[in-house]
């Protein structure tokens, strides 16, 4: 708002111009003019702007108002600067160096947090502060629960007192010491007493999974919402069985944010700080286990053409292992040829084909999207970053490496791109900017999430701008990952029904079935529910029958995915025996 003003002191702007401003000053990525109009709106209403001529003027009563507004900006990109973290307390260090793996098991999912107060300004500092200090010495469980509802007034109710209370225990701040009292924990007096920041994220993340590790998560060059961090948290905590609820990571974010960790984007998006960056590397944080193996242990089939390094490997990971050198080649910009290699392998793996070729003066490799006639040539051109973002470079020359290929568009890979270089990019209509880490999710979801070629266009196509890819690829995620819990449900709504002694044969029609449906929360069109069945009474799946529009199980839930799974492994079996039917010299098919 404040900063929007401050553009407006200079001269009148459209609200194109501010929406600009607002992408290249401050990381707000909106598609659209739509926010800034709302701000602009509510400046006319109180009469901080006047709009006319399609631009927004600042009034004489804005520049007052402006004179008295203290206006922020993002953090500086530059890393010249080395960031210096003060030194842990003892009792915090203590906490740190039991982070084994073993210590990271004992953390509390930390599923159910409220900080009581306003988290702006400090406000959640402020808030455990005060509660920390209530508990020293110590103080009685009917003590503590009144100090919260008498010191803060949105948490009257004894059950949000109680939940603030339990927040304070799972962040590692207070302990029992009976069954009705509790005092501050040692690294928690030891942060009251010194005021440092970092004492007490430092204490939470060794009493909480997901906090440390959310520096990473958003350390991307497309920032995650807070939506997307909720679903990434089960690659955190995997024997939780769900995410964590939005709320559960907003606490942290506003948490990291009040400790100068992370800074606000927008409302639904943050950024690691260079401070930030500095604390997640000397935290022992826990990787996301993020891929899945579903290849059978006794499987062990040779990969010619997959290893980025082009040697021969047995893996029961290889979505993984192409992911993980992805990432690393991303940030070797001593190396540069390394992510050449890797981009082409990893689109090999998704289903594009292709060839490193290198050097000066041409693209770095190309592959193919789709089959026959209908299949287009993409030029590959791979850039590093040792900090993440690839500093402006000069795209001129690609129109020419395409047309010496012969390709339709082209293939901008790199970990991050700054902001001119990223729009120059963007607003090429032959140039598809991919960022390496949503590349990688790709490679790593393909294993358990897998998407068609169609399904994968998005990815390539150039007419999306970067930011606009990851959301429509977890739009596909998500469809997917729905399909299967429906082929699921479907078998378990006929189980039951088969499993009935007053009904006589199990047999439903589509439309009973799709009224069990939404008692379960499924919402899906007849056509998806018909397309699902269909897949479950095929031959090669087989445990559903269909007598005209009713169905019934012929097997247990067990037994479907079990017969499910048995498809991949013929898959695999099937590929390494006509790898080794194929005649000598006969090329491998990708």
């Amino acid at each position: 708002m404040g900063e929007a003003m401050d553009a407006l002191a200079s001269g009148p702007r459209t609200h194109e111009q501010l929406l600009n401003l607002a992408g290249e000053e401050f990381d707000l990525r909106w598609d659209t003019p739509a926010p800034v109009r709302d701000r602009t709106t509510w400046l006319a209403v109180t009469g901080m702007v006047e709009l006319f001529d399609r631009h927004v003027h600042l009034t004489d009563a804005g520049r007052g108002v402006l004179a008295d507004l203290a206006l922020g900006r993002p953090e500086s990109e530059s890393t010249g600067t080395a960031v210096q973290l003060a030194p842990a307390a003892r009792a915090v260090a203590g906490l740190i160096e039991q982070l084994d793996e073993a210590g990271h098991r004992e953390r509390a999912d930390g599923a159910n947090l409220y900080v009581p107060g306003t988290s702006a300004n400090g406000g959640t500092l402020d808030a455990l502060q005060v509660l920390t200090e209530a508990a020293i010495p110590s103080i009685s469980d009917a003590d503590f629960v009144r100090f919260v509802q008498d010191t803060f007034p949105k948490a009257r109710t004894t059950a949000t007192a109680r939940t603030a209370k339990d927040t304070l225990k799972a962040l590692g701040l207070i302990q029992r010491t009976s069954s009705e009292t509790w005092t501050a924990t040692p690294a928690a007096r030891a942060w009251v007493e010194s005021s440092e920041p970092l004492d007490l994220a430092r204490t939470v993340h060794a009493a909480i999974a997901f906090f440390g590790e959310l520096l990473g998560e958003l350390d991307r060059a497309v920032p995650l919402t807070t939506g997307a961090l909720a679903e990434r948290s089960t690659h955190y905590l995997p024997n939780r069985g769900k995410p964590l609820s939005r709320s559960a990571v907003s606490t942290r974010l506003n948490l990291l944010e009040a400790c100068r960790l992370v800074t606000r984007l927008s409302q639904t998006t943050y950024r690691t700080t260079a401070l930030g960056r500095a604390l997640k590397e000397s935290l022992p944080c826990v990787p996301a286990h993020d891929a899945v193996s579903h290849t059978p242990a006794d499987s062990h089939v040779e990969h010619h053409s997959g290893s980025p390094s082009g040697s021969t490997q047995q893996s029961n990971s290889l979505g993984a292992d192409i992911a993980t050198e992805l990432e690393s080649a991303a940030r070797d910009s001593a190396n540069p040829e390394r992510l050449e290699k890797a981009a082409v392998v990893a689109l090999g793996y998704l289903g594009m084909p292709g060839k490193h070729v290198g050097g000066n003066g041409a693209a770095d490799g190309h592959v193919r999207f789709g089959v026959g006639a209908d299949s287009q040539i993409l030029a590959v051109e791979a850039k590093t970053s040792a900090t993440g973002r690839v500093a402006d470079q000069s795209l001129f020359g690609l129109a020419e490496h395409r047309a010496e290929i012969g390709a339709h568009a082209h293939l901008l890979i790199g970990p991050g791109f700054e902001r001119r270089m990223l729009k120059e990019a963007d607003d090429d209509p032959a140039i598809a900017v991919i960022y390496t880490d949503l590349l990688a999710e790709v490679v790593r979801r393909q294993e358990r999430t897998p998407l068609t070629l169609t399904q994968l266009a998005p990815l390539v196509d150039p007419a999306l701008h970067a930011a606009q890819r990851g959301e429509t690829m977890h739009e596909y995620w998500a469809a997917q990952e729905l399909r299967g819990r429906l082929e699921y449900a479907l078998v378990d709504i006929l189980n039951v029904e088969a499993e009935d002694p007053d009904e006589k044969g199990g047999w439903l029609d589509v439309t009973a079935i799709r009224r069990d449906l939404r008692t379960l929360g499924y919402r899906v069109g007849e056509g998806t529910v018909v397309e699902a069945l269909e897949f479950l009474a095929s031959d090669r799946i087989g445990v559903l029958q269909r007598s005209g529009q009713r169905y019934r199980c012929t097997a247990s839930v067990h037994t479907a995915g079990q017969r499910i799974r048995a498809l991949g492994h013929q898959w695999v079996a099937a590929a390494e025996l006509h790898r080794r039917m194929r005649p000598e010299g006969e090329p491998a098919r990708p």
